[in-house]
């Protein structure tokens, strides 16, 4: 993986202990299962994963690792597609046929423990992993005082942008959404077939527009409140982006345009995407960045009236309930957390980890783009979150690509989202 990051141009940085500080301080169904393997047989388990591209290319190196850590242990990886994962794992755990360990989502784990599916990890059972854990990565494993799961890494939206396109009109970066606005219509200029920003109409991407206008997803009684004031003016911007300034590029809106929207920026076609730090290696190779890696810029998400906000991701290894091999299955969650399995994963990856430690590693120090993530963690961590909400993302998301379509108005797109989930949860 070393070499693979040599093929890009060195870039450097220096990580202070400040932006450290920040990021630091942000905001009993146990089974008693044992291996009883005191023969030395061969345990062998199954490990549900959910990684992709870069991240899923570390993981030989890190089956190999541990296996000559562990030789009497083997992981069996069984590849899951990442929308799919919470549903096969409720149903094989129903049927029997649960893994021995999953790559659990943060917004998976209170279904799981409500359902009696993981293995509670005791405290004194990880206490240098927790002495060395981003707060707010523990935050997410955490459940009624208890801890369900090893975190892997945390992540967060931020703003890309083209610098050189941002220098050729005179721009300075927005800071707020009036800014950007007017920085995406004097970016636009379809006869170059060039536009200000793309619009990825995806549940999750949409929380820095419905949080920014003061969205909140549940009231306080715990119902969905999706169709309120705050939801209108967040879609109605989107919709003033589109059809109004017409800033972004005028293609059909499906639930699959993730590569497409890279695809854009890194070729030049967009001047201003929101994603997240697994973008960065792909966008640095595309023809806009791969001679003049300085040309890309990331900032924090401009603000709405109520402040800038970014969802927050976190991916945890947490053990199933149903685990014959719960010790063995414990060392692989903490072999997951060590410093330089970490370490590597952030490198191939760009993603934050969820171990303090690294943050000062050397070769993260080079790095220009973690500060700005970190920041933008630290002042998401403000808004609310619900053990359910990442049921809420894809039904959502057809409602936002109806609407971007011409397919649905505002107000019956959200009607809809409220009414289905009032539907299926109550």
């Amino acid at each position: 993986m070393n070499k693979a990051l040599k093929t890009f141009p060195k870039i450097l940085f220096i990580l202070g202990s400040f932006v450290l500080v920040l990021i630091l301080g942000c905001c009993d169904s146990t089974s008693n299962s044992t291996d009883n393997n005191s023969s030395g047989a061969k345990i062998v388990l199954e490990f549900w994963n959910t990684m992709e591209g870069r991240e899923a290319a570390v993981m030989p190196d890190v089956f190999k690792a541990f296996n000559e850590k562990y030789p009497n242990i083997t992981i069996k990886e069984t590849t899951i597609d990442f929308y799919e994962c919470k549903d096969n794992f409720i149903k094989a755990s129903s049927e029997g046929k649960a893994p021995d360990l999953i790559r659990t989502d943060r917004f998976w784990l209170a279904s799981f423990v409500s359902k009696g599916l993981l293995n509670e990890i005791k405290e004194n059972e990880i206490t240098e992993e927790l002495a060395d854990m981003v707060p707010v990565a523990r935050d997410f494993v955490t459940l009624d005082k208890k801890i369900w799961a090893i975190p892997l890494s945390v992540d967060s939206l931020a703003m890309f942008y083209n610098k050189a396109h941002f220098r050729e009109k005179s721009l300075h970066t927005p800071k707020d959404f009036d800014e950007f606005s007017k920085a995406c219509e004097k970016l636009t200029d379809p006869a170059n077939n060039r536009y200000g920003f793309f619009i990825y109409p995806n549940g999750w991407y949409f929380e820095p527009f419905f949080f920014g206008f003061g969205g909140q997803y549940f009231d306080e009684n715990g119902k969905l409140y999706i169709k309120s004031d705050a939801g209108k003016k967040a879609l109605e911007f989107l919709m003033h982006l589109k059809s109004e300034i017409k800033a972004v590029p005028p293609i059909p809106y499906t639930n699959k345009l993730y590569g497409t929207m890279i695809k854009s920026f890194s070729s030049g076609q967009t001047s201003i995407i929101f994603t997240g730090p697994w973008a960065i290696r792909d966008i640095i190779a595309g023809s806009a960045f791969k001679d003049n890696n300085s040309n890309l810029g990331v900032e924090q998400i401009p603000a709405g009236p109520r402040g800038t906000f970014s969802p927050i991701g976190c991916q945890s290894i947490a053990i199933s309930s149903k685990t014959k091999h719960r010790d063995a299955a414990l060392k692989f969650a903490k072999f997951m957390f060590d410093y330089e399995i970490q370490k590597n994963f952030t490198m191939a990856n760009y993603g934050l980890p969820a171990r303090r430690k690294v943050f000062a590693a050397p070769e993260l120090k080079q790095d220009p783009y973690l500060q700005t993530f970190i920041r933008q963690l630290q002042m998401s961590c403000k808004a609310y979150t619900h053990p359910d909400q990442g049921d809420i993302y894809a039904p959502l998301g057809d409602k936002i690509i109806k609407v971007l379509n011409g397919d649905l108005t505002i107000e019956y797109a959200l009607s809809d989202v409220e009414s289905e989930w009032g539907a299926t949860h109550h």
